[in-house]
Formats: structure tokens, sequence, C-alpha cells
């Protein structure tokens, strides 16, 4: 593709929810550069950026490597990031910062730092948060925390990246079919829970239908609203509930 196309920058993109949104994304004609740890080996030199989140001076190297690769960014999806299943006395410290360095600091520094290049051309960036964030849940409390900073963030930012006329959309999925258990710290055993057999791909459409809309939040499955609006109401209830459930009372 021509470096006048539509280009989109992944934050985890080799699996799960970001292997999603890049699939969608490039069925809508854009070229997608990927940003992990590891390259897919089927995915060219030209569309991965290597990059540890967790590793600041990797960080930095960003906008350099993107260069390289292409001279504009129309959108930027901030969605790498992993959780933890474990009471607050159980979490180790160093866990605990790298899942604010990968899923808070990192979507902060590249918003940060591709600001201007969105700005040429009026582009988006999509924030993946969580429903967590709205409905803090125990036992993953450090990513409800996460997630909740990252939402505060994701809503603060579109107000002044409006002025730059870059559209910001906050993403707040439950629980999807992407392997997020199995790549999260398990100190507990998660219970099943509804959400779990819900297609990324569909998810993916929602979220660029989310974003071409200029949709401020996109809540999704749906009935995840019912739910937060039920541990607003009945928070004493849902708390209660919440800890039975991970079978700590």
């Amino acid at each position: 593709m021509s470096d006048s196309g539509l280009v989109a920058l992944v934050t985890g993109s080799s699996s799960g929810l970001g292997l999603a949104v890049a699939n969608e994304l490039r069925k809508n004609n854009f070229r997608v550069i990927g940003l992990g740890r590891r390259k897919p080996s089927d995915v060219p030199d030209e569309d991965f950026i290597v990059c540890d989140l967790a590793d600041a001076a990797a960080l930095e190297k960003v906008p350099e490597q993107l260069a390289l690769r292409s001279q504009h960014l129309d959108v930027l999806v901030n969605n790498a990031g992993f959780g933890g299943y474990a009471a607050w006395e159980e979490l180790p410290s160093d866990e605990l910062r790298r899942m604010f360095e990968v899923d808070f600091f990192a979507p902060v520094r590249l918003a940060q730092q591709l600001l201007p290049l969105l700005s040429k051309r009026q582009g988006k960036i999509i924030n993946i948060s969580s429903v967590a964030a709205l409905a803090p849940v125990p036992c993953m409390g450090a990513y409800s925390a996460v997630k909740a900073a990252l939402y505060s963030f994701s809503q603060t930012l579109r107000a002044e990246a409006s002025l730059q006329k870059v559209q910001v959309i906050t993403v707040c999925p439950g629980r999807i079919s992407t392997g997020f258990s199995s790549r999260a710290i398990r100190l507990r055993e998660c219970p099943e829970t509804p959400g779990n057999h819900v297609d990324p791909q569909k998810f993916a459409r929602k979220v660029l239908k989310a974003a071409w809309r200029n949709q401020r939040v996109l809540i999704y499955p749906a009935w995840y609203k019912l739910f937060i609006a039920f541990t607003r109401i009945f928070p004493a209830l849902y708390m209660r509930l919440a800890l039975k459930v991970w079978k700590m009372q």
C-alpha cells in the first residue's frame, strides 16, 4: 500500500482482542502496524514494531520506529494489557507495577507521543479499558484499578484532543473469548461468568463502528450496562455476592 493510505498502530495485535481489531481494520482498507514483544512469523518486519511496553526506554523509540514504516498515522489502538486473579494481600508489588506500566503508562505515553501525528490526519485514539473499570471486581482489584485509571485518562484526553481534531473512544469490554485468563496472573482460580463465548471478531466490528460514529464510550456486550447499574444501586449486595463467587466467604 502506498504511504498515502490509511494506517493504524495496534498494540497487542498478535492475539486476542488486538488481533481481532487489527483484522477488522485490514478489512476496512487499513495498513496495520502491530506493536508488541514478539513479532508473529507471518507479519512482515515493516508492519511490526518490537517493543516491551513495560520498558520505558524502548517505548520512547516508538515514534522513530514508526517513522521508518509510515510518515503518517490515522488510528492508534491502545489494546495491549494483562490482568490478574489475586486478592490485594496476595499480589506481588513487582507484578502490580508491571501491570500499571503495560496497561496504563504505556497507553498514556503513546498517546502523548503520537498525538501530533494523529492531529495532522484528524485521526482517532481507541483506548481499550474494561467493564472492571466501572464495576470493580474483588480478587481483580489491581486490574480494576489500572483500567479505571485508563478510563479516566481516556475521557479527559477526549476533551483535550478534540481541540486538535483527534477523536478519542473509550472501549469497555466484559468477558470475551480471547485467552485473557491464560495470560493473567493466576493466584486464584477465576469463577465461570457469562461472556466467555462472545466472538472477538463481532466485538471488533462494534469497536470500529463506535469509532466511526465518534462514540464516547462503548460497553460490550451491552447487557453489562445493567450489571454496572446493579453494582452502583446495590453496592453492598454486589460486593457480598462477588466475595461469595470468589469463595472469600
